[in-house]
């Protein structure tokens, strides 16, 4: 199978480049008996949202195209709409035209954002209406919209995603606080809001699974439970072993961001749960523990010096 992969340098495509191919899909007998093949497209040299970058992909007649590109900075965008609208609709557009004329299955990723609430709430399913506010979740929301349009689609959501960060992007929950304790005994994590913390690796897994299944439509994945990212970033300090930091929990006010923030993108996952053979998600608890482990071998963040 040949997948055009748009988006290389973000947390999902980096981690998809490396490890697509290693994961395990069901024993079937369609099941691939060769790797599948991955081109990878990002800036500055493909640009989504130029149609002459795009149409340079017919030619290589994709069965899949995966677009990941997107601009994760929720306050940045608020004063930058059109920039927001360009990358993220009009190359959800581009590509729409391209699986039109090679008949690819075009895989968009979206977000929890466009289930925006000042309050907590449950989590989201697939049937649920959205609401989104800030500039980022509109446009995203939008761009699942271009996308559907065309028949072939496949719509993953997520809500908050950590791993190994690529070359480009905005960071994650994880990265953040593990670069934190260099600098600081204190860090301050928003306790007000909860998410679906998933490890990428496990994202990119789902999306081998419902790649290889023939799966279109829209799917949330995510684990089974919810947490503040406060929660778990307290939790990461103590599997970590670092006792002498700890987290300071702040509210979504306190943190003073220009966009508006859902309290809860917390997503219900229980449609992809019941496909036969789904590649698990586990729990945050154990997709922390797992992602810790892999960078074990790596030496540990120097931490912040004590104040004297």
């Amino acid at each position: 199978m040949k997948i055009a992969v748009i988006g290389t340098g973000g947390l999902v495509g980096s981690a998809m480049m490396r490890c697509w191919n290693a994961l395990p899909l069901p024993e079937t007998p369609s099941s691939p008996r060769c790797p599948d093949e991955l081109i990878g497209f990002d800036l500055p040299e493909f640009d989504a949202a130029s149609r002459i970058s795009t149409d340079g992909l017919i030619g290589i007649q994709p069965d899949v195209i995966i677009n990941l590109a997107s601009i994760n900075l929720p306050d940045w965008l608020e004063a930058h709409p059109n920039t927001a609208r360009t990358i993220h609709v009009q190359g959800a557009a581009n590509l729409r035209h391209v699986a039109l004329k090679t008949g690819a299955l075009l895989v968009q990723l979206g977000c929890g954002e466009i289930f925006y609430h000042e309050e907590d709430a449950p989590p989201h399913a697939e049937g649920d209406i959205p609401n989104p506010e800030s500039v980022y979740a509109v446009t995203k929301l939008d761009a699942e919209r271009a996308v559907s349009e065309y028949e072939r689609h496949l719509i993953v959501r997520t809500s908050a995603l950590f791993g190994t960060p690529g070359t480009q992007g905005s960071g994650n929950l994880v990265d953040t606080v593990l670069k934190a304790v260099r600098r600081t005994r204190e860090i301050k994590v928003l306790n007000d809001t909860r998410v679906s913390l998933t490890d990428a690796g496990d994202l990119v897994g789902a999306l081998r699974y419902l790649v290889h299944a023939g799966a279109t439509g829209l799917y949330h994945v995510a684990p089974p439970d919810s947490v503040t990212p406060a929660e778990a970033a307290d939790f990461l300090l103590g599997v970590c072993g670092l006792r002498n930091h700890r987290i300071v929990g702040i509210t979504t006010a306190e943190y003073g961001g220009k966009a508006p923030r859902s309290r809860s993108t917390a997503l219900d996952a229980a449609r992809y749960r019941l496909l036969p053979g789904a590649h698990p998600i586990p729990g945050w608890r154990e997709a922390l523990r797992r992602f810790l482990d892999r960078r074990a071998p790596k030496s540990a963040p120097p931490l912040a010096k004590p104040v004297k």
